[in-house]
This record gives structure tokens, sequence and C-alpha cells, in this order.
């Protein structure tokens, strides 16, 4: 597939919403053994589109006894669960399942009158991508289990590394390089890195995601809304030729 046919095949993947693959592993923050068992650190960063979310959120709340909570303060003592992602109202939310822990346990912060998860090591974190403007905010699903006893940590570890598996089979890495307006565009040398970065393997994005931002080039993706720094698809000649190698 040479030339033309590269913008062709590429195009007619974004334009139809094909789910892609790749085998990429994710950053591993970190992982030791204790007298705990095995422990994990890991996170996954994540691009979605709300339809992105919507089918992540399915796949999450696929297993009966998982519940979602609208992140890591409290009104009470003892959070309020959902089993729905359109009622989480911020952008961290909690999954958690009570077959790790039948209770997460909080505490009280008396300067906010609110109360403060302390089990977040059985939890997964979700921190959930925003779509502003011309905008995607990056999100994660992450995980610490290095304080969770052995049996808790294994729910989450499965847990976790499901998610994972569901992301990388349906979402690709390496197809956004980071952009900074404010350095000199140019390769990397002794003293900065490449301006703009090599494609980030570190970052998933979903098909949706991948969908909306080609439809206008002038669309991108930051890791918080006030930073100069953000990310663009790569060339579109560029995704072809890897999808070729794919095919």
């Amino acid at each position: 597939m040479k030339g033309a046919a590269h913008y062709d095949f590429c195009r007619t993947i974004l334009d139809s919403g094909v789910i892609l693959t790749s085998d990429r592993p994710s950053p591993i923050i970190g992982a030791r053994e204790n007298n705990l068992g095995s422990t994990l650190n890991s996170q996954v960063r994540l691009i979605q589109h709300p339809e992105d979310e919507r089918e992540f959120a399915n796949a999450v709340l696929a297993e009966d006894a998982v519940r979602l909570i609208n992140g890591p303060r409290w009104s009470t003592e003892e959070p309020q669960t959902f089993r729905s992602i359109s009622a989480i109202a911020g952008n961290y939310c909690i999954i958690w399942s009570p077959q790790d822990r039948a209770k997460l346990s909080a505490r009280y912060i008396p300067a906010q009158n609110d109360w403060y998860c302390d089990a977040e090591m059985v939890t997964i974190q979700f921190l959930r991508s925003q779509l502003i403007a011309s905008t995607i905010i990056e999100g994660r699903i992450a995980i610490s289990t290095t304080h969770a006893e052995a049996a808790e940590a294994k729910g989450v570890e499965r847990r976790f590394k499901a998610l994972s598996r569901f992301i990388k089979k349906r979402y690709l890495n390496s197809v956004l390089c980071w952009y900074s307006p404010d350095n000199p565009i140019g390769p990397a040398t002794s003293e900065r890195t490449a301006n703009p970065s090599a494609p980030d393997s570190h970052v998933w994005v979903g098909p949706h995601a991948l969908h909306w931002l080609n439809q206008n080039r002038n669309r991108h993706v930051k890791q918080f809304m006030t930073s100069t720094v953000h990310a663009q698809l790569v060339d579109i000649a560029q995704l072809a030729e890897r999808m070729s190698q794919k095919s």
C-alpha cells in the first residue's frame, strides 16, 4: 500500500469508527513484594470521547458487584454508590467492589466538614476525560495496592488488568505527538526533547475520540486545560503507514 492508498486506507478506518488494536504495553509505575503479598502500582493513560466512556463504563459495570463513587470526598462517612456513569458528577470516579472489601473507610476532615476516603488501595481510580470545546483532557485508570491485604489486592488487580485489556484491544496508542508552542520546533538535542515529540506510546486513544480528533485537525488533547502544551494526531500518512504494517 503506497502513496494515496495510505491516505485512503487510514481515512476509511477513521471515518468508519473501526476498532483498532495494538499490543504495546502501558508503563508500570512500580511493582514489588511485601508481607501483604504481591502488590501492583500501575496506570493506563487514555483519551475518551463521551461515547468511548459510555462503552468503557458498560464494561466496568458488567461485573454486577461493582459500584461507582463520585470522588474520594464524601458528605457522610459512607459514600453514596451508583451503577451508572451518568450519576457521577465529577471527573474523579472511584471503581469499587464490596467483594474486595465490604466497606470503604474514611477519615473526617474538620476544616472541610467532610470525609475523605482512606481505602483507595482497594479501588480503581478512574480520572475521566473531559471534552471542552476543541480539546479533550487526558484521563486514566490507576491502582496502587501496596497497602491492601493480599486477598483484596488480588480482586482489584484482576479487575484492573481486565479493564486494561479492554482498552488495549479497542484503543490505539502511538497516534498523538505532543507540541509546545513556547519552544522552538526541532529534533531532540542534549538540552531539550524533540518538539513535536515522537508518537506517544503511553497514551491510548479511544475509537470515537480518534474519529472526533480527525474530523477537525485543529482539535487536540491536553493533560490539563490551562496548559499550552497539547497533542495532535500524527500525520495522516504516518498513521496509514502504521496501519498498513498491522494489516
